[in-house]
């Protein structure tokens, strides 16, 4: 079994400690200021496209189809859709996907040589050849800006000056500062017969704030896209892409961010619930005009996620060492078939294993369907950070493994202890880290060890893997989310089966994990096993109440209350007639 040591090789800077997930966060406004007025406010894997391809971006099917029809389109093909939104959903993608139509619409051609993995070489522009207008809807003023600066305060106003500066804009100035949305000859005037890229990113704040400004901000806004997409059908050379996430995906994890955007616009403070209820009834015709006319693409896809991550983590993967490494895991869940989910031996999830490597599929769906659920966890930038974290931490310590498990997840980082706890509001949890599995501060307790660990010292592993640490680690990890509702949530806790899949490796059993799990009930302090699954509480189990009580009786005095017992019940005996009456 190859470890991933000899078959992976990170970034540089992520060894050097010296990497920042945030240079994959970008947005789309600094591109368009790029090229705009050349200053250059972002990393420059973002603003120089040859790196942007070669190093930053992977090229997932949604992608590809995106920029194919888009370009398509733009080249006059009138039987390929004018119209594309972007679902936001985890894995990232959208803002990428935004950026490498940026790229290509002003260079084209120029890409030639970088470009054969994303688009066919034919559909590239000749640079200059498309205007493009990229809006980020969370930045587009609601109001009149005070001063004499020529500053566009709607999205039809906004599109007018970015497609032809002032001049374009002083010629349609009183549709462009009207409140109510442009008619046919606003479209004449501003695309003539130009090619055009535009695109509208975060139309539901948007929306929200535009809402907020007035009572009828949102239907005037439907009312433009509305007349957008008919002119964009019917016009060769307009592509017309868009972001718009449902009310749950936009606003729910956000209320606190749409509560001061919308209280900016007020002027005024707006609690969440308020804020919340403009958000969602701005949503409901913008959403409609949205779902009838465009067509809905997901830029990453869930099998297309750790292929997404290993492009940003890692310089070189050795496919051949993924195929056989899955085909080791394999075997393994075969053997092991009766403990395990009905997935793990399965074809499909072999398929998985090597579009993963070097993360265990387990690993991206704890992050994807459990971690991410947390508002402050940031979805793909906290991703990043969480497996930055975890890959260093590997190499450093050359942690032989053959893939990369939520068990081994560094908790003795206080980096990733930070990332982790503090991201989903469990730091309340600590103490239990501490003292069932082992953390930063597990050698300021009494006896130094956790109990993990204890257990690992008196039942070490053949091959010197913390078994007892990494089964009690991985319930832990899956406690940190869903804890409001409790057991009766789907992402609160595990399962022995799931618990089982996630923990075994070659070399690592999951009859070797089930024997770490039951001797939770005899040992941890505060995991436990109740109505099928194992989670941790903050409630301490009898195994506390007992080892304190241990603690504090010395052996001298548990010798004297025997002793002293013993005698008792033998002047009782001689004293009755019944030796079982006491």
């Amino acid at each position: 079994m190859k470890s991933i040591l000899n078959t992976c090789q990170p970034r540089p800077e992520l060894l050097a400690g010296s990497f920042n997930p945030e240079v994959f966060t970008a947005s789309l406004g600094p591109i368009i200021e790029y090229y705009s007025n050349g200053r250059n406010l972002i990393d420059s894997i973002y603003t120089n496209a040859d790196l942007f391809f070669r190093e930053a971006t992977y090229p997932t099917q949604g992608l590809r189809h995106t920029l194919a029809e888009v370009f398509g389109r733009l080249a006059g093909d009138m039987t390929v859709p004018a119209i594309h939104r972007l679902e936001t959903a985890f894995g990232g993608g959208k803002t990428h996907t935004l950026i490498a139509c940026t790229h290509i619409a002003f260079r084209g051609t120029e890409l030639r040589s970088v470009i054969s993995d994303f688009l066919d070489p034919a559909l590239l522009p000749e640079p200059g050849s498309v205007t493009v207008v990229g809006v980020a809807g969370d930045e587009v003023p609601v109001h009149r800006p005070r001063g004499d600066a020529l500053v566009p305060y709607t999205l039809w106003g906004e599109i007018a000056f970015q497609l032809g500066g002032e001049r374009l804009y002083r010629e349609v100035e009183d549709e462009a500062n009207s409140h109510a949305a442009p008619g046919k000859t606003y479209f004449d005037k501003v695309f003539a017969s130009r090619k055009a890229l535009i695109m509208l990113d975060e139309l539901a704040q948007y929306a929200a704030r535009l809402e907020a400004a007035r009572p009828d901000g949102a239907s005037q806004l439907a009312a433009f896209l509305m007349a957008l997409h008919g002119y964009a059908r019917n016009h060769p050379g307009i592509a017309v892409i868009l972001t718009l996430a449902s009310a749950t995906d936009a606003f729910a994890k956000q209320t606190e961010r749409l509560a001061q955007l919308v209280g900016q616009v007020r002027g005024e403070e707006m609690s969440e619930d308020d804020a919340l209820g403009i958000g969602e009834r701005a949503l409901k015709g913008v959403a409609s005009v949205v779902a009838r006319d465009a067509v809905q693409i997901t830029p990453v896809q869930a099998a297309e996620i750790s292929s997404v991550l290993a492009k940003r983590l890692f310089v070189l993967i050795d496919r051949d060492a993924a195929q056989a490494t899955a085909e080791d895991y394999r075997q393994l869940y075969i053997r092991n078939s009766s403990l395990l989910p009905d997935e793990a031996s399965s074809e499909n999830f072999k398929a998985r294993m090597i579009a993963h490597y070097p993360f265990h599929p387990t690993l991206i769906s704890f992050l994807n369907n459990k971690l991410a659920s947390a508002e402050n966890f940031q979805g793909t930038r906290g991703v990043l950070r969480v497996l930055a974290l975890a890959v260093r931490s590997i190499w450093q310590k050359k942690l032989a493994v053959p893939m990369i498990h939520t068990c081994h997840l560094d908790l003795r980082s206080d980096r990733v202890v930070n990332e982790l706890l503090g991201r989903t509001g469990s730091s309340d949890l600590l103490f239990v880290l501490n003292a069932d599995v082992g953390s930063v501060d597990t050698g300021t307790l009494e006896g130094g060890f956790s109990n993990a660990e204890i257990e690992d010292q008196r039942n070490p592993h053949p091959e010197g893997h913390p078994l007892f640490e990494y089964t009690w680690k991985t319930v832990f990890l899956h406690s940190l989310v869903g804890r409001a509702e409790g057991l009766s949530s789907k992402i609160f806790g595990l399962t022995e089966a799931e618990a089982l899949f996630s923990v075994s490796f070659p070399g690592l059993t999951p009859t070797q994990v089930r024997m770490a799990l039951e001797k939770i009930s005899e040992s941890a302090f505060y995991l436990r096993f109740e109505q099928g699954k194992y989670f941790a509480s903050e409630e301490p189990t009898i195994n506390s109440v007992l080892a304190r009580i241990r603690k504090t009786i010395k052996a001298d005095q548990v010798s004297e209350l025997l002793e002293a017992s013993a005698s008792k019940v033998l002047k009782l005996k001689k004293g009755s007639s019944d030796p079982f009456h006491i």
